[in-house]
């Protein structure tokens, strides 16, 4: 089984090459790195150049993370491809613990969790659960994946169903898209136990910084009506998602003008407005009875 990292970069040569070394030390006999260099204006594509052929690079104009995750698929050529953003790294003993439970599972994706401490090192065993929440997707109800970018991998004819996949310059559609797209096509496998390091720090574009609590209702929003649109089945969680984000940015007054807008020309019809505003106004007031307020 051939493995495929992706690795999409923007302007983070500082972290680059620790990447990359993550990746290129591991102990497994059969896979490539695909870095994607989104733009970057920094020393990021004078670094990749130092790796000559250990590595596959794909150098394209600024189009954003979705765009990133388009142009690596596109160039991977390994049966399970992982994702991951250039200032995170894999543990050592990732590629070949995640393959082993592919071989073993019958499975379509799996994600790992994180750590944020560079030193941790996975233990001996580890805790896997076994995911399959298509149904609860199509009922519209969210299930749990607490996993970003780094930590998720997918067999490739999962990932042909879902990339290519709508781009924006900006981070409001990306793994949150593809992680929810995934469990409802597939069924897949959570690592409990961390197998990649996220790195946070002051120019991280969305994990930790003061920009999170305004893109949060652009993502949700924007991941709610692309789901919509590309997947039959997932019109009631599309629908739920709109509403989420229109409720964290919107006065009660202003929900059924909001939502007439937002879905107006999309993947739901006219019809839904009046249904999105109303689930809106119910997740507003239930926020605002969970602050305490009136």
């Amino acid at each position: 089984m051939k493995l495929s990292v992706l690795i999409n970069n923007f302007n983070y040569g500082r972290f680059l090459r620790p990447c990359i070394d993550s990746v290129l030390s591991q102990a497994y006999p059969d896979f490539e790195v695909v870095v994607v260099d989104d733009g970057s204006t920094d020393d990021s594509q004078e670094i990749l150049a130092s790796y000559g052929e250990q590595i596959l690079t794909v150098l394209k104009e600024n189009g954003g993370q979705a765009s990133s995750f388009n142009a690596g698929f596109a160039a991977a050529s390994g049966d399970v491809l992982f994702l991951l953003d250039a200032d995170d790294a894999f543990l050592p003993g990732k590629l070949a613990r995640i393959a082993e439970i592919y071989d073993r599972s019958e499975i379509d994706w799996c994600f790992d969790r994180v750590t944020t401490e560079e030193s941790d090192r996975p233990p001996t065993e580890l805790q896997v659960t076994l995911f399959d929440k298509r149904d609860t997707l199509r009922r519209g109800g969210f299930p749990s994946l607490p996993v970003p970018t780094s930590g998720l991998s997918f067999r490739r004819d999962l990932l042909s169903q879902i990339l290519p996949m709508s781009v924006a310059k900006d981070v409001v559609l990306s793994d949150n898209y593809i992680k929810f797209a995934a469990a409802y096509l597939g069924r897949g496998a959570i690592v409990e136990t961390p197998l990649t390091f996220q790195r946070i720090h002051e120019s991280n574009r969305y994990t930790g910084t003061s920009r999170a609590k305004t893109l949060r209702p652009r993502i949700m929003i924007a991941t709610g009506l692309e789901l919509a649109r590309r997947y039959d089945g997932l019109q009631a969680l599309g629908k739920s998602l709109v509403a989420g984000g229109i409720a964290e940015t919107t006065s009660l007054l202003k929900l059924r003008g909001e939502a007439r807008n937002t879905v107006a020309g999309g993947p739901f019809g006219d019809a839904a407005a009046t249904e999105v505003a109303l689930m809106a106004a119910r997740k507003r007031l239930g926020n605002m009875l969970r602050r305490g307020q009136s």
